[in-house]
């Protein structure tokens, strides 16, 4: 098979109207039920495509023999496994709907998922079980839970401290059926709700469809050439669409292979990418800066990586494809709607950096605070709509004015500032909220990252806005110096100074050994801003060091 044939397989063959994961399995499975499609790192447990497409029927099947039916929700409290994958097709072959939830959640954030989901199940890792049995007697929604054990072992259920039925994973799945369960799909069919990260209010879920789900395979896999020889290496958290979506959905479309992680660590990061001869893998936040700042090897670039997605992408990325052996690819993309633009390698060397170009079936806008569409090269929002019907996330649960907030007139509002060059190229500023307004200026937080990650002794920085006593809005910088470098504050604001306008230069700066970041690493900016403001008499001050910029 050629590499296009390999292409066109992955995008011809799975008509709209047959996104489901039942049908999408199915298909798979006939044609290649032989073939390894998922392998554990930490194991070396490994399932085909026939032996998975069985396990996620056994997990319907079992469910299904509890008592629980087509279209109630169920919650999953769960770390990277193929069980944990299995669960998830598993609950939509049963027509249920899966509510995956960020494993680091505990408390009231944990009572919030399971309570606004209206999960009538929690589905829970053992060693996060008593984190559920915390507030378990607080969930009146949820009538059983299953405990999964380690590595797909048996567990003792009853070890769980509550008056709610409780049941082991492995013993469910022995004694349920093999057979696909009965029930018929449509791509509109609800398939899960995905959290936002609430950092500015509660957590929104997204409602996606078995169609909005499964078109993250199908559009990456249209836009960047994924062929059924491609080795996914996913190591982000498998609750995350992502890691479940946009890498492990779009191996299962274009009928490649998976090798699981169990979570990224730059340190094991080349070990394994070497260990399972992966092609293709996906990168978040400040994962390729760890990479990057590493001491060079000698063998970096002996592996078989063709292709990353870094989002964002960084500056160095030439340097970074040159030194690795790889290229480097952007798909950006929102958990509130979708994966909807792609930067793919051969666009041209001054595209770099860029989101790319909207991928067929979408189309994109740049709009004033009125929603009136900006000329060529003129910041406004990004917003975004899709050609085709179920291909996108249908809106916010439980939530109305949210949704039609974000999607008035008729177009979905990324909260993303953005600009379109004259060749069609979008490019990221910054998120609306993460821009800093100091003395009548906008300033792009991502800009002044940008200039102070090119200073040779920083290995990673979080630029945000400090409020001051005035009411006014500072620039704060949180950075993380090389091994071995020292933080000369001086030099570091000379540099700036001489890289952006004066208007932008930090006031603030202070060195941390690490900075705080979210399990997808995303750097949490508002801990950041929220120290900075209760130190401000500590923190080292540009205007206290006498420090004076030429405008």
């Amino acid at each position: 098979m050629t590499d296009s044939d390999s292409v066109r397989y992955a995008v011809d063959t799975f008509a709209l109207r047959e996104l489901t994961v039942s049908q999408v399995l199915a298909r798979q499975r006939r044609d290649r039920g032989d073939k390894v499609f998922l392998t554990e790192l930490s194991t070396g447990r490994s399932w085909t495509y026939a032996e998975f497409d069985t396990l996620s029927n056994r997990v319907a099947n079992a469910l299904h023999g509890l008592g629980f039916r087509r279209g109630q929700h169920i919650g999953t409290l769960l770390g990277n496994s193929a069980e944990h994958l299995a669960i998830f097709f598993g609950i939509g072959k049963l027509g249920a709907v899966a509510v995956p939830i960020n494993t680091a959640a505990r408390g009231d954030l944990l009572r919030y998922y399971f309570e606004h989901g209206d999960a009538v199940l929690a589905i829970v890792d053992e060693e996060l079980a008593e984190r559920l049995e915390e507030i378990l007697p607080l969930l009146g929604t949820v009538q059983r839970v299953i405990v999964l054990g380690k590595n797909g072992a048996t567990t003792s259920a009853t070890t769980l401290r509550c008056s709610k039925p409780s049941h082991d994973f492995t013993a469910l799945i022995d004694e349920a059926p093999d057979g696909a369960p009965d029930v018929q799909l449509k791509c509109a069919d609800l398939l899960m709700l995905s959290y936002t990260s609430g950092t500015t209010g509660p957590s929104k879920a997204s409602m996606l469809s078995h169609a909005a789900a499964l078109t993250y395979g199908t559009g990456a896999a249209e836009a960047q050439g994924y062929r059924d020889s491609d080795i996914f290496y996913v190591c982000l958290p498998l609750f995350h669409n992502n890691a479940l979506l946009a890498a492990s959905a779009a191996a299962l479309i274009c009928g490649g292979s998976i090798v699981l992680s169990e979570r990224f660590s730059a340190s094991r990061f080349w070990g394994e990418i070497r260990q399972s001869r992966a092609t293709i893998t996906n990168f978040l936040g400040a994962m390729s800066t760890f990479l990057w700042t590493r001491a060079p090897q000698p063998d970096d670039a002996e592996n078989d990586l063709r292709l990353v997605s870094m989002s964002p992408m960084p500056g160095f990325v030439p340097a970074f494809e040159k030194r690795f052996g790889l290229k480097a690819m952007s798909n950006y993309g929102l958990s509130d709607f979708g994966t909807v633009s792609a930067f793919v390698p051969g666009a041209p060397a001054d595209k770099l950096g860029s989101l790319g170009k909207a991928r067929r079936g979408f189309e994109f806008r740049i709009v004033d605070d009125d929603d009136f569409e900006c000329a060529t090269d003129v910041i406004g929002e990004l917003v975004i709509r899709s050609h085709e019907p179920w291909r996108a996330a249908t809106g916010y649960y439980k939530m109305p004015e949210a949704t039609l907030a974000a999607h008035r007139n008729q177009w979905f509002h990324t909260g993303d500032r953005a600009r379109c060059d004259a060749d069609g190229y979008y490019w990221f500023v910054d998120r609306k909220k993460d821009c800093i307004r100091r003395r009548g200026e906008n300033i792009s937080a991502f800009e002044v990252e940008q200039v102070i990650m090119s200073h040779p002794a920083i290995a990673n920085v979080a630029v945000f806005p400090v409020k001051t006593a005035d009411g006014d809005e500072e620039v704060g910088a949180s950075i993380v110096l090389r091994p071995n470098a020292t933080l000369d504050e001086k030099a570091l604001i000379a540099h700036c100074a001489r890289n952006m306008s004066y208007f932008m230069v930090p006031r603030y700066v202070e060195s941390l050994s690490e900075l705080p970041a979210t399990t997808n690493q995303k750097i949490e900016k508002f801990k950041l801003k929220q120290r900075m403001e209760a130190a401000l008499d500590t923190v080292w001050d540009r205007e206290r060091a006498g420090i004076v910029l030429q405008r």
